[in-house]
């Protein structure tokens, strides 16, 4: 169970890290800046047979980030989310009733992770497209540190999320679109995320709330990585 938790683990910071932050502002290109997009995973081989059907939501606007994950069937449950222009985050987690709540600040947010960020000579676009939620995307793949096969993402330039680059435990910064799906195989497993709905209805202030709710016990930042898994 122990690594099984710590694989959707990684695998919804993967997730993170592959979302909002990743976008940079193209050129002529009205893009969408704010929405909603839900998510919903195929998982199939060894440990990872376990995320099937889990599902992921990101909430994003201008210098704010959310992201929802509802996993093994609501065994576990993590809920992050960011505050770029102040600069500080929070990511409730609740594995089987096991509240824990992290508080991140500035430095936790800008520490350089130089070493699992793929380079340029990492990322190649392919003449692929495939239509996900309504959006043409363009195959990417990406080689991973730790990873024997490269990400496979697919990436639109009309989801450009703004003011996201900064926040570094998003690591997948320089792509030049937002990914509407990934796909991830590693030791015999494969996961699948891919967007089955985008929402640009005008998001309420609310959804971004930082106050943590009752019951949930304060963890370190440093305990949260010697949990493994995280990649922090």
């Amino acid at each position: 169970m122990k690594n099984t938790l710590q694989l959707l683990a990684s695998f919804c910071l993967v997730a993170f890290m592959v979302s909002p932050a990743l976008a940079q502002k193209s050129k002529n290109i009205k893009s969408i800046n704010e929405a909603h997009v839900v998510y919903k995973m195929s998982a199939e081989g060894g440990m990872a047979a376990a995320l099937e059907g889990s599902t992921m939501n990101i909430y994003f606007k201008p210098d704010r980030v959310k992201l929802l994950a509802n996993l093994m069937s609501g065994l576990v449950q993590m809920d992050i989310r960011i505050d770029n222009k102040a600069k500080k985050g929070v990511m409730l987690m609740d594995m089987m009733g096991q509240k824990k709540v992290v508080e991140m600040a500035s430095e936790d947010l800008n520490k350089p992770k130089t070493n699992t960020k793929p380079s340029e000579e990492d990322i190649k676009y392919l003449n692929k497209y495939k239509k996900i939620a309504g959006y043409k995307c363009q195959e990417v793949q990406i080689n991973m540190q730790g990873m024997d096969e490269p990400a496979t993402v697919y990436i639109t330039e009309k989801i450009q999320p703004q003011n996201m680059g900064e926040v570094s435990m998003m690591q997948f910064t320089g792509l030049k679109g937002f990914p509407l799906m990934w796909k991830i195989e590693q030791q015999g497993m494969e996961i699948t995320m891919e967007a089955v709905e985008v929402s640009t209805t005008k998001l309420p202030k609310d959804a971004f709330d930082m106050s943590i709710p009752e019951g949930y016990e304060k963890m370190e930042m440093d305990d949260l990585k010697n949990m493994g898994g995280f990649g922090l």
